[in-house]
């Protein structure tokens, strides 16, 4: 009996891809085999992607944000206190922790917490039923359940999914037993109207947005990431939280959800102003 090993079964990182990307001049990123994926087949990285388009949801009215901008803005240099990088695990729930890290962000930026809370994407992966849990969701769809629902703290229902990639049934009581209590976010505002609106958007608080990934994304070490190579391997929703320009290359600054050891410390910086992957297509501001 012969078997045929698929190709999502074998290692997804090569040494023949990272070479040729290596090759590539005039290169604003360096490319690696990050450690967090050391090793793993090419299901297990997917695992951290979402499977379907997650921009295809009508969404509201798109708003722009006008004012004058400064030229670079950060919020790990404004509210340093109140910036985490968070890890989804092997769960495609980034659209959850990329709408419920804002909240917190926001809700600590604007004094509502005294301290950064961390607020809990398990609860809305297992209770936001318009969305698919480790599956997938829509980053309009994040935004309203927030709004109309809102979600607990980590502390009440901690995250779980990352460890089995199982979206888990929504929780009636905190892990302790103790009531559920939630907050909710204000209103949402679909802020990608250009540039400009983004960069004022951002002052006001971090954004949620999305991106399609293509393979070489994968070996993005750190730098200002333009795709260069490779086939869609899906969607990923992320944070934008700042923006600047190195050497002439105009970038977002935006927070991942694969832990602090992953590219610039959690984060990763892409281009600006033209539309990198799609990034600048849909993205949304949390009033907290």
């Amino acid at each position: 009996m012969f078997v045929i090993a698929s190709a999502f079964t074998k290692e997804y990182h090569t040494q023949a891809v990272l070479d040729m990307l290596k090759s590539i001049p005039d290169m604003t990123w360096t490319p690696a085999i990050p450690a967090r994926f050391q090793g793993m087949t090419h299901e297990a990285v997917r695992a951290h992607l979402m499977p379907q388009a997650i921009q295809q949801v009508a969404t509201s009215e798109k708003v722009r944000m006008v004012g004058a901008a400064p030229a670079a803005f950060s919020w790990l240099e404004t509210k340093p206190e109140c910036m985490v990088v968070r890890d989804q695990g092997q769960c495609g729930s980034c659209w959850a922790f990329s709408a419920v890290g804002p909240l917190s962000d926001n809700r600590c930026f604007s004094g509502k917490d005294a301290t950064r809370v961390v607020y809990s994407e398990q609860y809305q992966v297992s209770c936001d039923s318009s969305n698919l849990g480790c599956d997938g969701g829509y980053l309009a769809k994040d935004m309203a359940f927030l709004k109309k629902t809102g979600t607990t703290t980590d502390k009440c229902v901690s995250y779980k999914s990352g460890a089995d990639g199982v979206t888990r049934k929504c929780p009636t009581k905190c892990d302790d037993g103790s009531a559920i209590e939630t907050i909710k976010s204000t209103s949402f505002s679909n802020v990608c109207t250009g540039e400009e609106s983004i960069k004022n958007a951002i002052t006001q608080g971090s954004l949620q947005t999305a991106f399609t990934v293509y393979s070489d994304f994968m070996y993005y070490n750190g730098g200002i990431y333009t795709h260069k190579y490779g086939y869609v391997e899906g969607g990923h929703a992320v944070t934008f939280v700042g923006y600047g320009e190195e050497k002439g290359t105009k970038y977002w600054l935006v927070r991942n959800s694969w832990g602090a050891s992953w590219g610039e410390k959690g984060y990763f910086r892409i281009a600006r102003g033209k539309n990198e992957c799609g990034i600048e297509q849909e993205c949304y501001l949390q009033i907290a």
